[in-house]
């Protein structure tokens, strides 16, 4: 009898671990998607930079974010390279994959905080919410792969270690999952 119980506690603490990992991973995926989103919003065509207009490094507002003049106008060089990499049909995709993104997470945090207070649909509903997030960040790397080499560099390495993440993180709510079957 006593073996059943400290079998019962250690999976609880097991599903406990994986919540607070999913946590912590999801709110750093949170807010890639969000700066994805507030980037492909705010460096689009017609900006300053798709212009050809040289920076504007004015000396006081260098002093005061601490910056060079050359790394200002790197800043303004890694603008122009999003958007002589990107296709045409990229800021809306990214747009519209990055929405995604912010609602898939959000949904897993919720589902993160159900596997904490131990609610039983939560286990089958965090399968559903990482096989998620894992098709959102292969359709990103589907999408990084056919743009410039430029945006590739910029995209892929952060792309492949989410798909990683999310995949393992499906291996281990899947298990989870049978050994909560097994256990009934």
């Amino acid at each position: 009898m006593q073996s059943i119980f400290m079998k019962n506690e250690i999976a609880k603490a097991n599903v406990s671990w994986l919540a607070v990992m999913i946590m912590l991973f999801g709110l750093l995926l949170l807010a890639g998607h969000s700066n994805e989103l507030l980037k492909q919003t705010v460096i689009g065509p017609g900006s300053s930079a798709d212009l050809g207009m040289t920076a504007d490094c004015r000396a006081d507002e260098l002093e005061e974010e601490q910056l060079s003049l050359e790394e200002c106008q790197l800043m303004v060089s890694n603008v122009r390279i999003i958007l002589s990499s990107s296709p045409q049909w990229y800021r809306s995709y990214q747009l519209t994959l990055s929405s995604l993104g912010v609602a898939a997470t959000l949904f897993s945090l919720v589902i993160a905080f159900g596997l904490i207070n131990r609610q039983s649909p939560a286990l089958r509903l965090a399968i559903l919410s990482t096989a998620l997030l894992l098709i959102i960040d292969v359709a990103g790397f589907v999408a990084a792969v056919n743009t410039g080499p430029l945006l590739r560099a910029q995209y892929l390495w952060s792309l492949l270690l989410w798909i990683c993440i999310h995949l393992c993180m499906l291996v281990a709510v899947i298990r989870f999952g049978q050994q909560g079957e097994t256990d009934s």
